[in-house]
């Protein structure tokens, strides 16, 4: 992967240290963005910096447990799009970039559909369906550019180390991984799984 370029958004500092460290270690030119960046200013912000952009990394946190019942609307509503608008105006801010790379990948960081098995998740599970869709969509529209969009799924409760997640955005990252487009790849050990 020498002389590709990634930008990697990830709220959780250990993980985004992994996922720049493995990257950066198999020579790839990586910026890290905090989740508050704004999506457009660092893209271009990492084209500039780097001459071309082939990695977005982005990662989907979720809000937090609260019961549905009695909630109210405003306030579910801005707890979903809080957390999955970044995600949506940072690969629109990435997509006509990595279309002009001859290997471009965009991984999501997410939990797919663990939050449905949670009590007072709906915001959650909303957001991380509405993650696993746009995975699966941009995907389709993406993939004939040589584009591949993937998620990786980890379960908040039982979360893998963030050496293991930088080994499997490596993964999806590279030459080997250019076949794998659409896909939630489960990082755990077993246990009640879903696709």
């Amino acid at each position: 992967m020498a002389d590709r370029s990634a930008l990697v958004r990830c709220d959780d500092a250990e993980v985004a240290g992994a996922v720049a460290g493995r990257l950066t270690a198999e020579g790839v030119r990586v910026t890290v963005v905090p989740g508050t960046a704004a999506p457009d200013g660092a893209v271009a912000d990492a084209v500039e910096e780097s001459g071309a952009l082939d990695v977005l990394v982005c990662a989907v946190g979720q809000p937090a447990p609260a019961p549905f019942v009695g909630a109210d609307p405003a306030r579910w509503s801005a707890d979903v799009m809080a957390h999955l608008t970044p995600a949506f105006a940072l690969a629109r801010a990435a997509a006509p970039v990595l279309r002009r790379s001859d290997a471009g990948r965009l991984v999501f960081l997410g939990s797919g559909w663990t939050a449905a098995d949670r009590p007072h998740a709906t915001a959650a599970a909303a957001v991380q369906g509405a993650l696993v869709a746009l995975t699966k969509t941009l995907a389709r529209d993406l993939g004939p550019d040589a584009v591949t969009v993937n998620e990786l799924v980890a379960d908040p409760a039982s979360p893998p180390s963030p050496e293991v997640v930088a080994a499997a955005v490596s993964y999806l990252c590279s030459d080997a991984a250019g076949a794998v487009v659409g896909q939630l790849l489960t990082l755990g050990r077993g246990g009640p799984l879903r696709p």
